[in-house]
């Protein structure tokens, strides 16, 4: 089959990505789903984990190994007594807490890890319906009630074109976002954009002219974000909540248990106590992919129902070929995206 393969840990995306036209077929273990792969979406996991920034990410094989990790296809193969059968249309999350395999013509994923696609929703685009949707659903459901004023730092990217759509959808009153794509933004739901090359988003007289909010939601930025949101007084002293989806530093490393707990416990530490000290906005630390059974089908049918469409960036969708994952890869290491790149 054709695949993607990965030579190595390092920066030069040229040099480490090479297209095989000979690689074997996954040999699909029994509580598998064999799936000939439409579409991979790609996030900043992907980047991360070809640079080999954290080392709980490395591929268990070692290398080569296939990038790439949320995807949609066509089932191929699965057990007998499997609710899948061959043929049906699917998307698959990759398995934590790292992504493999995408890149390629078929992949073998553990059926907990799929879920049936909607025939409504092109395949293509169905591949976008996994991590970043379901990372912006948990978020909008569990820190977003009616009525709250929020801001988005990061409304463009892969996760924050979702989220957006969510929040509204969940009532808030006011959405406020960061992003260099006005139109999109306001399309989507926001209230107030602003362009963060322009001037500085803590400073903006949009935001500090307007009442405090009561959720910040950061999926890109880092600890400075905190630091500034706390230093001008833009989150509720008492009821206001911070949610962090990104470590301190959005492109940290960590290449041994030591260095991975001094990236960890100070947010671990801020998220206590903060939540202790009545008179101090939350600090929120949102961990991961905790993924429920019903997840998938839910995001899948927000987009069947209308309350969330999908964006893909301007570039996508791009081709299978060498050069295209390598413009993909490229995009995501810029952080440049507007909307999913696949």
């Amino acid at each position: 089959m054709k695949c993607i393969l990965a030579s190595a840990h390092g920066e030069d995306i040229d040099s480490l990505l090479s297209m095989c036209d000979n690689y074997p077929v996954p040999t699909r273990k029994k509580g598998q789903v064999l799936i000939k792969v439409s579409a991979c979406a790609l996030a900043p996991g992907d980047v991360r984990v070809l640079a080999g920034h954290i080392f709980i990410q490395d591929p268990p094989g070692g290398f080569p190994y296939i990038p790439g990790g949320d995807i949609s296809g066509q089932v191929v193969e699965a057990d007998s007594n499997s609710r899948f059968k061959p043929g049906d249309p699917v998307v698959a999350l990759f398995k934590l807490p790292r992504p493999l395999n995408g890149l390629a013509e078929f992949i073998a994923v553990e059926e907990s890890l799929v879920e049936l696609a909607s025939t409504n929703i092109p395949i293509v685009e169905s591949s976008t319906l996994t991590s970043s949707a379901l990372t912006a659903m948990m978020a909008a459901n569990k820190y977003c009630c009616k009525g709250n004023r929020v801001l988005v730092l990061g409304g463009s990217g892969g996760v924050g074109c979702f989220l957006i759509q969510l929040l509204k959808a969940r009532g808030a009153s006011f959405i406020a976002t960061t992003s260099t794509r006005r139109d999109l933004m306001l399309s989507l739901g926001a209230d107030v954009v602003i362009n963060y090359k322009d001037e500085n988003w803590f400073e903006s007289s949009e935001l500090r002219n307007n009442k405090q909010f009561d959720l910040i939601i950061e999926p890109a930025v880092g600890y400075d974000a905190w630091r500034k949101a706390m230093q001008f007084r833009l989150l509720k002293t008492s009821a206001g909540k911070f949610v962090a989806l990104t470590a301190d530093d959005a492109l940290v490393e960590a290449h041994n248990w030591w260095q991975l707990s001094t990236v960890f416990i100070p947010m671990q530490w801020r998220e206590l106590w903060t939540k202790v000290l009545p008179s101090t906005p939350q600090y929120i630390w949102h961990n991961g992919l905790n993924v429920q059974s019903g997840d998938l089908a839910n995001v899948t049918k927000l987009v069947e129902d209308g309350t969330m469409k999908i964006v893909l960036d301007r570039v996508s969708p791009l081709a299978f070929t060498e050069k295209g994952v390598k413009e993909g890869f490229i995009i995501m290491k810029r952080r440049s995206a507007h909307g999913k790149v696949v």
